[in-house]
């Protein structure tokens, strides 16, 4: 089953804009205001999905926290910690491609 980057993202914004009505995060610059560094190179790339993630990772975190005060929906924290599995998965998924490409490197004779 592949992942959709722009969903996941398009979803994370979804659940941010939950949690900022709900008084739950504070002090935290959605991706679309963020202003992309290095946005051409392939570091720039993985700077940005990274720090995407952690949003993700931080707004589950938080809702989370909510949720066990009794002051956020069920259905929401459920959904925000399953958004957060799936961008961690992604996220070791595309270490792991990374770290294969390395050792591939390596191998090449030089």
């Amino acid at each position: 089953m592949a992942i959709d980057p722009a969903i996941n993202v398009a979803r994370a914004a979804q659940l941010y804009d939950l949690a900022q009505q709900s008084g739950v995060t504070t002090n935290v610059i959605p991706a679309q205001d963020a202003q992309p560094t290095n946005t051409g190179t392939f570091t720039g790339l993985v700077q940005n999905y990274l720090t995407q993630a952690q949003q993700i990772g931080q707004t589950s975190e938080q809702l989370s926290i909510s949720g066990l005060m009794g002051q956020a929906d069920l259905a929401q924290v459920a959904t925000s910690v399953s958004e957060a599995e799936v961008t961690l998965q992604t996220v070791v998924a595309i270490r792991d491609k990374v770290v294969e490409a390395y050792r591939e490197i390596l191998r090449m004779p030089m």
